[in-house]
């Protein structure tokens, strides 16, 4: 009784903060931000709040500190990683409403915006009001949230120029576990937005922590010139090694702005998923005699025709001069105006049997790229997937993106079983291979600990427990006390 009377002595304050018509303990409601697309164990929120503005959320941080509530942050729920399942019940903080483009600085290149910001959203934004600038687009739907993909350290069509999307934050304004509320980056002593150089970088206590230092309430993001002329070169690769080699020697030319690698099968059921074909990536696809494995697209922009000419010719001129043994393993399927943006609502034919979506998503080094695409693929080969290997290369080269993605049955019991098993097999390989989850799920982050140096794990846990003294912030993730 004790129990239930202090948990609804909270709905009442809550709403006096929100509104009645922003918060519910309905099970209808709760239901949804209980589980996600990924095979991850669901876990029950007992409130959802939709706070409108930096004050609600300080007041609600507030109550939830006094009364050591737990507070997971949400938005849309889109991502590949359990990563707003509330482990501990507590408080769903959905900040959607929270949508706010405030400023778009033409000058210094940014935009300053809330939690509830999509790539849709921004995307229409400056296509009206300010065409001579863009962001960027993630491999997820528009109405992913700009500011989760940067917390989580993303990737986008531009990473190969600047890295992950977390690399493009220039400023911070973050609510912290105790309900202060604190700017980072020149927007401390300005009413600019510009870096966060050179003050000591504080910006690092909370890009990646998956909300459990406290809850970001705007964000300075860079913005880039819109290209006039673009267009993708796209060579297909009968094996891996000839692949590797193309992806080494196109880094190292600073051409591209984006440089992306997938399996040709994988490509085969993307398409047929984007035609509503009913597809599965198990009982596994295999490739077809002849069929190249691998494809490497190379998206290209210019000011000028002429720049964008010369721009290919660099790239054809790598592949006659510098790649000339493997000219029998390579095909160039062509160069083709505008770009090609494959997103995973064109999969709306695979998850409609289903319902799941999930990868092991890492980020590692480009000299170990070649082995470890080649063992996550033999590990998908002997779980009985379709080889689904997707990659990025990163700031030009420095560091590449890899993963295997792949729709699944969430009704099957039997499939969620083969799929743990698979990324328990897939986890261990890539940290051997020097690579790191990213949007990392619990159970990888627990892995990570075990193989980390124990100062490491011990920083972690007291930047936590500095910032969040109750451990009321989506406990359970990065930072973890032991229980």
């Amino acid at each position: 009784m004790q129990k239930t009377a202090v948990k609804n002595l909270v709905v009442q304050e809550l709403k006096k903060i929100v509104g009645n018509d922003f918060v519910s303990t309905t099970p209808a409601d709760l239901y949804i931000y209980a589980q996600d697309m990924t095979q991850a164990e669901p876990s029950w929120p007992d409130i959802v709040v939709m706070p409108k503005s930096v004050e609600e959320v300080q007041a609600i941080i507030r109550l939830a500190n006094k009364e050591k509530i737990p507070v997971t942050p949400y938005i849309a729920g889109g991502n590949i990683g359990g990563l707003t399942i509330p482990l501990k019940g507590g408080i769903s903080l959905d900040l959607k409403r929270m949508d706010r483009i405030i400023e778009v600085n033409e000058t210094d290149m940014y935009a300053v915006i809330e939690p509830g910001v999509t790539f849709g959203h921004i995307k229409a934004c400056l296509d009206m009001h300010h065409p001579d600038l863009v962001y960027t687009y993630a491999f997820s739907p528009p109405s992913t949230s700009i500011m989760a993909n940067a917390l989580v350290q993303g990737l986008d069509d531009l990473s190969f120029r600047y890295g992950a999307a977390s690399h493009w934050v220039s400023g911070l304004e973050v609510v912290l576990p105790t309900g202060e509320m604190v700017r980072i980056g020149s927007c401390a002593v300005s009413d600019t937005w510009q870096a966060f150089v050179p003050f000591p970088e504080l910006a690092g206590l909370f890009l990646g922590w998956q909300g459990a230092t406290g809850v970001i309430t705007k964000m300075a993001v860079s913005l880039w010139p819109r290209p006039k002329y673009t267009t993708q070169v796209t060579y297909l690769f009968m094996d891996f090694e000839s692949a590797d080699k193309y992806l080494r020697a196109i880094s190292r030319t600073r051409i591209p702005d984006d440089v992306t690698v997938g399996t040709s099968v994988w490509q085969r059921v993307e398409q047929q998923a984007g035609e509503h074909v009913k597809v599965s990536t198990y009982p596994a696809q295999a490739i077809t005699p002849g069929e190249p494995e691998l494809a490497v697209n190379a998206a290209i922009s210019g000011n000028t025709i002429n720049e964008i000419n010369a721009r290919v010719e660099v790239i054809e001129e790598v592949v006659r001069e510098e790649l000339k043994d493997i000219k029998n393993k390579l095909i160039k399927a062509g160069a083709s105006n505008g770009r090609k943006v494959v997103l995973p609502t064109q999969m709306l034919g695979v998850l409609s049997s289903g319902g799941g979506l999930t990868w092991v998503g890492t980020y590692g080094p480009m000299s170990k790229w070649l082995e470890t695409a080649k063992r996550g693929c033999a590990l998908q080969d002997k779980h009985g997937f379709t080889r689904t290997l997707y990659t990025r290369v990163m700031n030009e080269g420095h560091f590449v993106a890899v993963r295997w993605l792949l729709p699944f049955d969430k009704g099957d019991p039997d499939m969620v079983k083969r799929i743990q098993a698979l990324y328990a097999d897939q986890l261990e390989m890539i940290l051997d291979m020097g690579f790191i989850p990213y949007k990392t799920p619990v159970w990888a982050i627990r892995k990570l600990e075990e193989k980390a140096d124990p100062n490491w794990v011990k920083l972690h846990r007291r930047v936590k427990e500095m910032l969040d003294p109750n451990n009321i912030m989506n406990p359970g993730r990065w930072g973890a006390p032991q229980e």
